[in-house]
Protein backbone atom coordinates (compact mmCIF):
# COMPACT_ATOMS: atom_id res chain seq x y z
CA UNK A 1 0.00 0.00 0.00
CA UNK A 2 2.91 2.59 1.03
CA UNK A 3 5.14 1.38 -2.09
CA UNK A 4 3.10 3.36 -4.91
CA UNK A 5 2.83 6.25 -2.47
CA UNK A 6 6.39 6.54 -1.37
CA UNK A 7 8.60 5.34 -4.65
CA UNK A 8 6.78 6.63 -7.16
CA UNK A 9 3.04 5.60 -8.99
CA UNK A 10 3.93 5.77 -12.87
CA UNK A 11 6.19 6.80 -15.25
CA UNK A 12 5.95 8.65 -18.36
CA UNK A 13 7.76 8.57 -21.58
CA UNK A 14 5.98 11.01 -24.59
CA UNK A 15 8.62 9.35 -26.95
CA UNK A 16 11.74 6.75 -27.11
CA UNK A 17 14.03 9.92 -27.27
CA UNK A 18 12.66 12.19 -24.13
CA UNK A 19 13.23 10.52 -20.41
CA UNK A 20 10.67 9.34 -18.80
CA UNK A 21 9.15 11.46 -15.92
CA UNK A 22 8.32 9.96 -12.79
CA UNK A 23 4.30 10.27 -11.83
CA UNK A 24 3.18 10.46 -8.13
CA UNK A 25 -0.24 9.42 -6.91
CA UNK A 26 -1.11 12.93 -5.76
CA UNK A 27 -0.22 13.93 -9.09
CA UNK A 28 -3.43 12.14 -10.92
CA UNK A 29 -6.96 11.56 -9.38
CA UNK A 30 -6.72 7.50 -9.02
CA UNK A 31 -7.90 6.90 -5.42
CA UNK A 32 -10.99 5.45 -7.51
CA UNK A 33 -8.80 2.31 -8.29
CA UNK A 34 -6.37 2.45 -5.25
CA UNK A 35 -8.63 2.95 -2.73
CA UNK A 36 -10.22 -0.64 -3.56
CA UNK A 37 -7.05 -2.19 -3.93
CA UNK A 38 -5.50 -0.90 -0.72
CA UNK A 39 -8.35 -2.11 0.45
CA UNK A 40 -8.22 -5.67 -0.48
CA UNK A 41 -4.37 -5.21 0.65
CA UNK A 42 -5.32 -4.89 4.02
CA UNK A 43 -8.41 -7.27 4.45
CA UNK A 44 -5.71 -9.99 2.76
CA UNK A 45 -3.74 -9.81 6.37
CA UNK A 46 -7.18 -10.84 8.28
CA UNK A 47 -8.34 -13.53 5.72
CA UNK A 48 -7.89 -16.81 5.36
CA UNK A 49 -5.37 -18.42 2.75
CA UNK A 50 -7.27 -19.14 -0.33
CA UNK A 51 -9.77 -15.84 0.22
CA UNK A 52 -6.73 -13.80 1.41
CA UNK A 53 -5.17 -14.94 -2.18
CA UNK A 54 -8.28 -13.95 -3.66
CA UNK A 55 -7.86 -10.61 -2.18
CA UNK A 56 -4.34 -10.01 -3.58
CA UNK A 57 -5.37 -10.57 -6.76
CA UNK A 58 -8.33 -8.03 -6.63
CA UNK A 59 -5.69 -5.82 -5.00
CA UNK A 60 -3.32 -6.39 -7.96
CA UNK A 61 -5.64 -6.20 -10.40
CA UNK A 62 -6.84 -2.53 -9.11
CA UNK A 63 -3.77 -1.26 -9.21
CA UNK A 64 -3.45 -2.57 -12.90
CA UNK A 65 -6.92 -0.85 -13.60
CA UNK A 66 -5.23 2.74 -11.76
CA UNK A 67 -2.49 2.42 -13.96
CA UNK A 68 -4.12 2.21 -17.12
CA UNK A 69 -6.79 4.99 -16.28
CA UNK A 70 -3.73 7.19 -15.39
CA UNK A 71 -2.50 6.34 -19.06
CA UNK A 72 -5.29 6.90 -21.07
CA UNK A 73 -5.42 10.60 -19.67
CA UNK A 74 -1.87 11.49 -19.47
CA UNK A 75 -1.08 9.77 -23.01
CA UNK A 76 -4.42 10.64 -24.77
CA UNK A 77 -4.09 9.89 -28.69
CA UNK A 78 -0.89 9.86 -29.12
CA UNK A 79 0.93 6.47 -30.46
CA UNK A 80 4.55 7.40 -28.71
CA UNK A 81 3.55 8.31 -25.50
CA UNK A 82 4.17 5.09 -22.97
CA UNK A 83 3.38 4.85 -19.70
CA UNK A 84 4.34 2.13 -17.43
CA UNK A 85 4.81 1.29 -14.08
CA UNK A 86 6.86 3.05 -11.43
CA UNK A 87 9.27 1.95 -8.96
CA UNK A 88 6.59 1.78 -6.07
CA UNK A 89 3.72 -0.04 -8.52
CA UNK A 90 6.73 -2.91 -8.91
CA UNK A 91 6.89 -3.29 -5.15
CA UNK A 92 3.69 -3.43 -4.74
CA UNK A 93 3.13 -6.21 -7.61
CA UNK A 94 5.97 -8.11 -5.82
CA UNK A 95 4.64 -7.97 -2.58
CA UNK A 96 1.42 -8.61 -3.29
CA UNK A 97 2.51 -11.89 -5.70
CA UNK A 98 4.30 -13.04 -2.55
CA UNK A 99 1.37 -11.99 -0.09
CA UNK A 100 -0.74 -14.14 -2.62
CA UNK A 101 2.28 -17.38 -2.47
CA UNK A 102 2.57 -17.39 1.39
CA UNK A 103 -1.38 -17.21 1.95
CA UNK A 104 -1.58 -20.22 -0.62
CA UNK A 105 0.89 -21.67 1.61
CA UNK A 106 -0.90 -21.42 4.86
CA UNK A 107 -3.68 -23.19 3.22
CA UNK A 108 -1.66 -26.08 2.31
CA UNK A 109 -2.50 -25.78 -1.47
CA UNK A 110 -0.79 -27.98 -3.16
CA UNK A 111 1.05 -27.54 -6.51
CA UNK A 112 -1.69 -28.27 -8.75
CA UNK A 113 -4.18 -25.97 -6.79
CA UNK A 114 -1.21 -23.65 -7.30
CA UNK A 115 -1.06 -23.95 -11.17
CA UNK A 116 -4.82 -23.59 -11.37
CA UNK A 117 -5.04 -20.22 -9.39
CA UNK A 118 -1.93 -18.61 -11.40
CA UNK A 119 -3.85 -19.71 -14.45
CA UNK A 120 -7.20 -17.93 -13.55
CA UNK A 121 -5.17 -14.89 -12.56
CA UNK A 122 -3.37 -14.89 -15.96
CA UNK A 123 -7.10 -15.28 -17.37
CA UNK A 124 -8.28 -12.40 -15.48
CA UNK A 125 -5.63 -10.47 -16.46
CA UNK A 126 -6.76 -11.51 -20.07
CA UNK A 127 -10.34 -10.24 -19.84
CA UNK A 128 -9.28 -7.34 -18.47
CA UNK A 129 -7.31 -6.79 -21.97
CA UNK A 130 -10.09 -7.84 -23.67
CA UNK A 131 -12.70 -5.80 -22.23
CA UNK A 132 -9.91 -2.44 -22.73
CA UNK A 133 -9.25 -2.06 -19.20
CA UNK A 134 -5.95 -2.24 -19.85
CA UNK A 135 -5.40 -1.24 -22.89
CA UNK A 136 -3.43 2.27 -22.30
CA UNK A 137 -0.49 0.64 -20.73
CA UNK A 138 2.80 0.98 -22.16
CA UNK A 139 3.29 -3.15 -22.48
CA UNK A 140 -0.34 -3.52 -24.24
CA UNK A 141 0.69 -0.99 -26.85
CA UNK A 142 3.67 -2.47 -27.27
CA UNK A 143 2.37 -5.69 -28.03
CA UNK A 144 -0.38 -4.21 -30.00
CA UNK A 145 2.06 -2.50 -32.35
CA UNK A 146 4.09 -5.69 -31.82
CA UNK A 147 1.80 -8.50 -32.38
CA UNK A 148 3.87 -10.53 -35.42
CA UNK A 149 7.14 -10.04 -33.96
CA UNK A 150 5.21 -11.39 -31.06
CA UNK A 151 4.16 -14.65 -32.20
CA UNK A 152 7.51 -15.22 -34.25
CA UNK A 153 9.12 -14.81 -30.91
CA UNK A 154 6.88 -17.07 -29.23
CA UNK A 155 6.92 -19.85 -32.04
CA UNK A 156 11.24 -19.18 -31.93
CA UNK A 157 11.82 -19.41 -28.23
CA UNK A 158 9.56 -22.47 -27.98
CA UNK A 159 11.56 -24.06 -31.04
CA UNK A 160 14.81 -23.10 -29.41
CA UNK A 161 13.68 -24.94 -26.28
CA UNK A 162 12.45 -28.11 -27.60
CA UNK A 163 15.79 -28.46 -30.28
CA UNK A 164 18.12 -28.25 -26.84
CA UNK A 165 16.00 -30.14 -24.04
CA UNK A 166 14.58 -33.11 -26.53
CA UNK A 167 18.51 -33.99 -27.36
CA UNK A 168 19.69 -32.85 -23.27
CA UNK A 169 16.84 -35.92 -22.15
CA UNK A 170 18.14 -38.35 -24.31
CA UNK A 171 22.39 -38.32 -23.85
CA UNK A 172 21.68 -37.28 -19.88
CA UNK A 173 19.33 -40.30 -19.05
CA UNK A 174 22.01 -42.57 -21.07
CA UNK A 175 25.48 -40.46 -19.40
CA UNK A 176 23.05 -40.66 -15.86
CA UNK A 177 22.81 -44.34 -16.24
CA UNK A 178 25.69 -45.32 -17.23
CA UNK A 179 27.15 -42.95 -14.12
CA UNK A 180 25.04 -45.48 -11.83
CA UNK A 181 26.20 -48.89 -12.94
CA UNK A 182 29.95 -48.09 -13.26
CA UNK A 183 30.42 -46.79 -9.89
CA UNK A 184 34.06 -45.89 -10.89
CA UNK A 185 33.35 -43.57 -13.87
CA UNK A 186 30.35 -41.86 -12.02
CA UNK A 187 32.03 -38.97 -10.47
CA UNK A 188 34.55 -38.63 -13.72
CA UNK A 189 31.57 -38.04 -15.89
CA UNK A 190 29.64 -35.88 -13.33
CA UNK A 191 32.27 -34.03 -12.60
CA UNK A 192 33.21 -33.52 -16.85
CA UNK A 193 29.27 -32.14 -16.83
CA UNK A 194 29.57 -29.80 -13.83
CA UNK A 195 32.64 -28.63 -15.50
CA UNK A 196 30.62 -26.94 -18.06
CA UNK A 197 28.58 -25.15 -16.02
CA UNK A 198 31.59 -22.70 -14.77
CA UNK A 199 31.88 -21.47 -18.42
CA UNK A 200 29.14 -18.05 -18.70
CA UNK A 201 26.50 -18.82 -21.56
CA UNK A 202 27.87 -16.32 -23.09
CA UNK A 203 31.27 -17.14 -23.25
CA UNK A 204 30.13 -20.85 -24.35
CA UNK A 205 28.02 -19.26 -27.02
CA UNK A 206 30.82 -17.33 -28.31
CA UNK A 207 33.56 -20.11 -28.51
CA UNK A 208 31.37 -22.25 -30.51
CA UNK A 209 31.14 -19.29 -33.12
CA UNK A 210 33.97 -20.26 -34.87
CA UNK A 211 34.34 -23.93 -34.61
CA UNK A 212 31.06 -24.05 -35.64
CA UNK A 213 31.57 -21.46 -38.56
CA UNK A 214 34.56 -23.94 -39.89
CA UNK A 215 32.94 -26.86 -39.89
CA UNK A 216 30.22 -25.20 -42.10
CA UNK A 217 32.92 -24.03 -44.61
CA UNK A 218 34.40 -27.81 -44.53
CA UNK A 219 31.19 -29.13 -45.03
CA UNK A 220 28.84 -27.43 -47.43
CA UNK A 221 25.86 -29.75 -46.37
CA UNK A 222 25.84 -29.57 -42.86
CA UNK A 223 26.27 -25.39 -43.86
CA UNK A 224 22.89 -25.63 -45.80
CA UNK A 225 21.32 -27.56 -43.16
CA UNK A 226 21.58 -24.69 -40.80
CA UNK A 227 25.24 -25.25 -39.15
CA UNK A 228 26.59 -21.97 -38.75
CA UNK A 229 28.79 -19.94 -36.58
CA UNK A 230 25.97 -17.37 -36.23
CA UNK A 231 21.98 -18.50 -35.76
CA UNK A 232 20.27 -21.12 -34.12
CA UNK A 233 22.83 -23.66 -33.99
CA UNK A 234 25.60 -22.18 -31.12
CA UNK A 235 22.40 -21.23 -28.84
CA UNK A 236 21.29 -24.92 -29.12
CA UNK A 237 24.26 -26.78 -28.97
CA UNK A 238 25.55 -24.48 -25.77
CA UNK A 239 22.09 -24.93 -24.14
CA UNK A 240 22.06 -28.49 -24.71
CA UNK A 241 25.53 -28.50 -23.12
CA UNK A 242 24.28 -27.04 -19.56
CA UNK A 243 21.06 -29.15 -19.54
CA UNK A 244 23.08 -32.28 -19.65
CA UNK A 245 24.16 -32.03 -15.80
CA UNK A 246 20.60 -31.54 -14.28
CA UNK A 247 19.33 -34.38 -16.65
CA UNK A 248 22.49 -36.85 -15.93
CA UNK A 249 22.39 -36.20 -12.23
CA UNK A 250 19.06 -36.40 -11.89
CA UNK A 251 19.15 -39.89 -13.64
CA UNK A 252 21.77 -41.23 -11.53
CA UNK A 253 19.75 -39.97 -8.32
CA UNK A 254 16.29 -41.13 -9.83
CA UNK A 255 17.87 -45.06 -10.26
CA UNK A 256 19.67 -45.01 -6.92
CA UNK A 257 16.55 -43.74 -5.05
CA UNK A 258 14.84 -47.35 -4.56
CA UNK A 259 15.67 -48.50 -1.04
CA UNK A 260 18.22 -51.53 -1.00
CA UNK A 261 15.26 -53.81 0.77
CA UNK A 262 12.66 -53.03 -2.27
CA UNK A 263 15.18 -53.76 -4.81
CA UNK A 264 16.68 -57.21 -2.91
CA UNK A 265 12.88 -58.03 -2.47
CA UNK A 266 12.44 -57.66 -6.30
CA UNK A 267 15.24 -60.18 -6.82
CA UNK A 268 14.38 -62.30 -4.14
CA UNK A 269 11.01 -62.96 -6.20
CA UNK A 270 13.47 -63.41 -9.22
CA UNK A 271 13.06 -60.19 -11.43
CA UNK A 272 15.40 -60.13 -13.78
CA UNK A 273 17.61 -57.30 -14.03
CA UNK A 274 15.10 -55.55 -16.56
CA UNK A 275 12.26 -55.96 -14.47
CA UNK A 276 14.07 -54.85 -11.29
CA UNK A 277 14.73 -51.62 -13.49
CA UNK A 278 11.13 -51.31 -15.07
CA UNK A 279 9.13 -52.13 -11.57
CA UNK A 280 10.86 -50.96 -9.01
CA UNK A 281 13.19 -48.71 -9.63
CA UNK A 282 12.04 -46.34 -12.32
CA UNK A 283 8.26 -45.96 -10.15
CA UNK A 284 10.27 -45.28 -7.08
CA UNK A 285 12.74 -42.46 -8.49
CA UNK A 286 10.36 -41.16 -10.71
CA UNK A 287 9.92 -37.98 -8.62
CA UNK A 288 13.86 -37.57 -8.13
CA UNK A 289 13.80 -37.75 -12.09
CA UNK A 290 10.99 -35.22 -12.61
CA UNK A 291 12.87 -32.82 -10.22
CA UNK A 292 16.25 -32.67 -12.34
CA UNK A 293 13.52 -32.27 -15.19
CA UNK A 294 12.06 -29.16 -13.93
CA UNK A 295 15.27 -27.49 -13.38
CA UNK A 296 16.73 -28.65 -16.76
CA UNK A 297 13.25 -27.43 -18.32
CA UNK A 298 13.47 -24.15 -16.47
CA UNK A 299 16.93 -23.23 -17.18
CA UNK A 300 16.60 -23.65 -21.04
CA UNK A 301 13.72 -21.40 -20.86
CA UNK A 302 15.85 -18.75 -18.89
CA UNK A 303 19.60 -19.35 -21.46
CA UNK A 304 17.75 -19.40 -25.13
CA UNK A 305 17.23 -15.31 -23.98
CA UNK A 306 20.77 -15.55 -24.59
CA UNK A 307 20.90 -16.40 -28.05
CA UNK A 308 19.32 -13.85 -29.41
CA UNK A 309 22.93 -11.95 -28.79
CA UNK A 310 24.54 -14.68 -31.44
CA UNK A 311 21.29 -14.80 -34.35
CA UNK A 312 19.54 -17.43 -32.71
CA UNK A 313 15.69 -15.51 -32.45
CA UNK A 314 13.16 -15.95 -29.28
CA UNK A 315 12.10 -13.51 -26.87
CA UNK A 316 15.54 -11.95 -26.38
CA UNK A 317 15.46 -10.45 -29.54
CA UNK A 318 12.74 -8.23 -28.27
CA UNK A 319 14.55 -7.91 -25.01
CA UNK A 320 17.52 -6.76 -26.57
CA UNK A 321 16.28 -4.76 -29.12
CA UNK A 322 14.57 -2.50 -26.31
CA UNK A 323 17.77 -2.69 -24.16
CA UNK A 324 19.52 -0.57 -27.47
CA UNK A 325 16.40 1.97 -27.88
CA UNK A 326 16.05 2.50 -23.88
CA UNK A 327 12.51 1.28 -24.39
CA UNK A 328 11.02 -0.42 -20.97
CA UNK A 329 8.20 -1.41 -22.28
CA UNK A 330 9.78 -3.20 -25.39
CA UNK A 331 12.31 -4.96 -22.60
CA UNK A 332 9.17 -5.93 -20.74
CA UNK A 333 7.58 -7.26 -23.99
CA UNK A 334 10.17 -9.74 -24.34
CA UNK A 335 11.08 -10.92 -20.44
CA UNK A 336 7.50 -11.30 -19.08
CA UNK A 337 6.90 -13.95 -21.79
CA UNK A 338 9.91 -15.56 -20.71
CA UNK A 339 8.86 -15.81 -16.98
CA UNK A 340 5.67 -16.91 -17.26
CA UNK A 341 6.84 -19.85 -19.54
CA UNK A 342 9.17 -20.38 -16.99
CA UNK A 343 6.88 -20.76 -14.58
CA UNK A 344 4.36 -22.69 -16.21
CA UNK A 345 7.02 -25.42 -16.65
CA UNK A 346 7.85 -24.98 -13.29
CA UNK A 347 4.03 -25.61 -12.03
CA UNK A 348 3.22 -27.78 -14.47
CA UNK A 349 6.20 -30.49 -13.74
CA UNK A 350 6.02 -29.85 -9.71
CA UNK A 351 2.22 -31.10 -9.88
CA UNK A 352 3.08 -34.04 -11.58
CA UNK A 353 6.14 -34.54 -9.21
CA UNK A 354 3.68 -34.61 -5.96
CA UNK A 355 1.51 -36.59 -7.88
CA UNK A 356 4.02 -39.50 -7.81
CA UNK A 357 4.96 -38.67 -5.12
CA UNK A 358 1.62 -38.87 -3.27
CA UNK A 359 0.76 -41.92 -5.15
CA UNK A 360 4.25 -43.55 -4.32
CA UNK A 361 3.38 -42.73 -0.54
CA UNK A 362 0.29 -44.65 -0.83
CA UNK A 363 1.85 -47.41 -2.84
CA UNK A 364 3.81 -47.98 0.64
Amino acid sequence: MLAPLLLGFAVLAPNRIVPPRPIAVGDVQVWGFLMPAGLAALAAALLPGRVAALACGVALCGLLGGLDDVAGRLTGSSPAARLGPGGGAWVAFGALLLAARLALGRAQVGAAGRAATAMAFVATIGLMAALGLLGDLGLVREAAARGVELRTALAGHLELVAAALVPALAVGVALGAFAFVSPRAGPAVIGVLAALQVIPAMALFALLIEPLAALGRAVPLLREAGLRGIGAAPAVIGVFLYLLLPIAAATRSALGAAPAAAVDAARGLGFAPGQVLLRVRLPLGAPVFLGGLRTAAVQAVGLVTLGALVGAGGFGVLMFQGLGQFAPDLILLGALPVAVLALVLDAGLRALEEAMDRRRAGAA
